[in-house]
């Protein structure tokens, strides 16, 4: 039989001590025993809500569906960023107080995983010899949460950005697969996935993705599978294989301060196509599958603006352009009197708009345009 759980967990107070908090979703069928866990956020960067939308319409599915596993989905997942306007606009990426990304402390140590490899008996690599991980995973996973909760109970406290980020890995650290829900500024929908993964993301029905190392740099995905790809590979140095992973995906789903619910449904639709194939649930009948194309994150680049002035974007989030191409003109109010008024500006190379700068106002060294390259 299908439960569905609703908890408000509280993550910070305002000065009058009145809580804030997030709504927790959990969806499992109380018949199994041993579940695989999913976890799904959205708007840790508070103005791309688009996420949020999508995790209405997963709720509404999954309630259909046959589950084989428990579904923990976390909608407008940071109460600091979700209070803090600029103007008519949320501040989003970035905590206003501080500068912080929102998305870029999570915790993860590789000494985490040395210190349990050294703490591994002899019996442990017996099992794993015989190919039994099961004692190996729910232990690494516990070690790993006790990290967690030891820097957020350490003496000189941390940072609003590492407190948020740091509850919400607890939750989804007994996952299995993790999906960190996001937008673009203005953006084509892309999604972030580990490079052993690439070719699964194309279950997600999203034209662009970008491979990425199984490496840390800060946000949710990578402090989600880099763990046991460390842990795989200190196994490996003492002759031991090691196949479990945890899957963890960031996807962008086009651009912020926008949700469309009809979008919304087209993109829930992908996400139950890749946890159909992916075996966290029966019964769904899948989606026509578009043609997508992986980028390498090298390959991904960033164009900067060298002049300042008003922007036209005239490539769009999701079109492909040619190396050359006027891409966007810059109005500089000083040179209206003269030719010098329009300024062009070209693609550096052959590829792939993902999303350029929500803003017409920019300035020297503004973030213009991401593209995806085209490999020669």
């Amino acid at each position: 039989m299908l439960t569905i759980e609703k908890q408000l967990v509280t993550l910070n107070q305002d000065i009058a001590g009145q809580e804030i908090g997030i709504p927790v979703y959990r969806l499992f069928d109380d018949r199994q025993k041993m579940r695989k866990k999913v976890y799904v956020q959205s708007a840790v960067h508070a103005a791309e809500m688009q996420g949020s939308a999508v995790i209405y319409r997963l709720i509404e599915h999954l309630k259909t569906l046959n589950l084989a596993a428990e579904f923990v989905l976390v909608p407008n997942c940071n109460p600091f960023g979700r209070t803090q306007r600029a103007g008519e606009y949320l501040q989003g990426r970035f905590d206003a107080t501080t500068g912080n990304n929102w998305n870029r402390f999570y915790h993860y140590d590789r000494q985490d995983a040395v210190e349990f490899v050294r703490g591994l008996t002899d019996e442990d690599f017996e099992q794993l010899n015989k190919g039994d991980e099961t004692s190996v995973i729910k232990r690494f996973k516990s070690h790993l949460l006790t990290q967690l909760q030891n820097k957020i109970d350490r003496d000189w406290g941390v940072n609003t950005a590492q407190f948020l980020n740091t509850t919400l890995q607890e939750m989804a650290s007994k996952a299995d697969l993790v999906l960190d829900l996001h937008t673009g500024p203005s953006s084509t929908r892309h999604i972030y996935a580990p490079h052993n993964l690439a070719e699964q993301a194309k279950a997600f029905n999203i034209e662009n993705i970008i491979s990425i190392p199984t490496s840390f740099a800060g946000a949710l995905d990578e402090a989600s599978f880099t763990p046991w790809w460390d842990l795989a590979e200190l196994l490996l140095e003492r002759g031991v294989t090691f196949n479990y992973r945890v899957d963890a995906y960031t996807v962008e789903l086009g651009s912020q301060e926008n949700i469309s619910l009809d979008a919304a449904e087209q993109d829930a639709l992908g996400i139950l196509n890749y946890l159909s194939e992916a075996g966290f649930l029966e019964g769904f009948e899948g989606v026509p599958l578009t043609p997508s194309v992986v980028t390498e994150l090298k390959n991904y680049k960033t164009l900067f603006s060298k002049h300042a002035g008003m922007v036209e974007y005239l490539a769009k989030p999701g079109e492909k352009v040619s190396k050359g191409q006027v891409i966007a003109r810059v109005l500089n109010s000083l040179e209206f009197d003269s030719e010098n008024a329009i300024t062009e500006v070209l693609a550096p190379a052959t590829g792939t708009i993902i999303l350029h700068y929500p803003s017409a106002a920019v300035q020297v060294g503004t973030q213009l345009f991401k593209i995806a390259i085209s490999e020669k």
